[in-house]
């Protein structure tokens, strides 16, 4: 039973117009702090794969190549998954998501600007880690990699393990096998590495796991792993046969899912899982994958997959 009108709390004019216009505020501060008015300056070439028929139906990929590479050069090779929002976009949209949503060529043409910026960042970043940072990329330039960038399927339900799986294998398989045909990358597993963020992130640590025969560094940005840390672990086979990789789990002080990430990394300690975890600067949104991730992204493989330290 509702009560009596005069029992009710009344809410003015006024204070309803406030918060109206606080409302407007908040979605407009988000809209800003998300898009960009144009898009920055970007040094990696675009090049578009198609593919007609795969286990997951038509599928398109986004390669990423330096485009002041030297002839004859060839490069590490990553392969980076995009998040939620991208895949709702569909196949042909979908796969500019590292490209173009997340200005990765910018986040490539930051790393090799000397000295590094405070404007790679946009605004996201702890000092003492630009300052590491810093010296890091002073002491030891940006080489660069090449990245793939395949269409990011959703698995996020419960029951899309077949999915999942069928995307697994068409990655390690024919997108692999073409990317070791037509783009400039070096062979072997110690010079392939996997990555993405939020659902790409999810995608990139059950992949990586499965496969260390094919991925020698595995990395995940925010990955979406709420209800799914069980899910991830089954991935990693504990035979002694099983090769090393380097693996590195990153979130964010405003993450959603920064205990998540921390429960992942205790399930894998609890194993014996050698992994690292970085805690950066920024929101689970688009200014962080245009920001600190693409550039910790960058930098972090640009530095494993060449059996280098990373700081």
């Amino acid at each position: 039973m509702l009560p009596a009108r005069r029992d009710r709390p009344r809410v003015s004019a006024p204070t309803l117009a406030a918060l109206g216009a606080g409302v407007a505020l908040l979605v407009l501060s988000r809209l800003v702090a998300t898009a960009q008015t144009a898009p920055r300056p970007s040094s990696l070439r675009a090049t578009v794969w198609t593919f007609p028929d795969t286990p997951v139906g038509p599928m398109r990929a986004v390669a990423l190549v330096p485009a002041r590479l030297a002839a004859g050069a060839r490069l590490p090779l990553l392969v980076a998954l995009h998040g939620w929002g991208e895949t709702l976009r569909g196949v042909d949209r979908g796969a500019w998501g590292w490209a173009r949503d997340y200005e990765l060529g910018a986040s490539d043409a930051e790393l090799r600007h000397r000295p590094l910026r405070l404007e790679a960042f946009l605004g996201h970043v702890d000092p003492a880690r630009f300052a590491t940072l810093r010296r890091d990329l002073a002491a030891r330039p940006y080489q660069g990699v090449v990245v793939l960038c395949p269409f990011t399927p959703d698995v996020l339900d419960a029951d899309a393990g077949v999915l999942q799986r069928s995307f697994d294998r068409w990655v390690v398989g024919p997108l692999l096998e073409r990317a070791r045909r037509e783009l400039p990358v070096l062979p072997g597993r110690d010079a392939t590495g996997i990555d993405g963020v939020s659902l790409g992130g999810l995608h990139a640590l059950e992949i990586g796991f499965a496969h260390p025969e094919t991925f020698g560094v595995v990395g995940a940005l925010q990955p979406a792993l709420h209800g799914r840390v069980g899910r991830v672990m089954t991935r990693w086979s504990q035979v002694a046969s099983r090769p090393s990789q380097r693996v590195r789990l990153v979130t964010s002080h405003d993450d959603i899912y920064r205990r998540d990430v921390a429960a992942l990394s205790e399930a894998m300690r609890a194993v014996g899982v050698p992994h690292d975890v970085r805690v950066l600067a920024g929101p689970h949104d688009y200014v962080f994958n245009r920001g600190p991730g693409g550039v910790e992204m960058l930098l972090f493989h640009d530095r494993a997959l060449r059996g280098m330290s990373a700081e």
